[in-house]
């Protein structure tokens, strides 16, 4: 199998986006978090940090669209805690990835992930990336749009 062939691509539009704005940039903020969130039982899918002042950076993750008001009432506490300015949500979101075990071994894949979606008209609103795959965050109206323009890219047949 070559490695093209290894590719797939996974959608998720059972999501929603979590962003806690302006927390205080230390250790242990992140920790304490997703320890407190996993302990209650939630899995994230997806997490990003971006600092945004000195000392300040917007924490933003990804969970299940069912379990986001219980995850908004678990992180009240801990957005006090962080001295976070706001928190907000986005349940109108969905994940596309590419995926693949061979991923690494394949420049590029990234740069036509991205030049595909932009083509089909498709805004990222967050990135994520790992050893065997490449997930976007994108609105959840444009999840057929995406998944077609990224099946058309790497010549994968549709998923029937």
């Amino acid at each position: 199998m070559s490695p093209e062939e290894d590719i797939q691509i996974i959608s998720n539009t059972d999501v929603a986006k979590v962003t806690l704005h302006s927390v205080e940039d230390r250790p242990g903020i992140a920790a304490d978090f997703f320890s407190t969130l996993g302990t209650q039982g939630f899995n994230i899918e997806l997490v990003t940090s971006v600092p945004v002042s000195k000392g300040k950076a917007n924490i933003s993750f990804v969970v299940a669209k069912e379990e986001l008001p219980s995850v908004l009432a678990a992180i009240e506490p801990l957005k006090r805690d962080a001295k976070a300015e706001r928190l907000s949500y986005d349940s109108r979101i969905a994940l596309v990835s590419v995926c693949g075990h061979e991923l690494i071994r394949q420049p590029g894949v990234a740069g036509r992930m991205f030049k595909s979606l932009s083509s089909a008209g498709i805004n990222i609103e967050m990135i994520s990336t790992s050893m065997s795959s490449i997930t976007c965050i994108i609105s959840e109206e444009s999840i057929y749009d995406a998944v077609k323009a990224l099946e058309r890219e790497f010549e994968i047949k549709p998923f029937k």
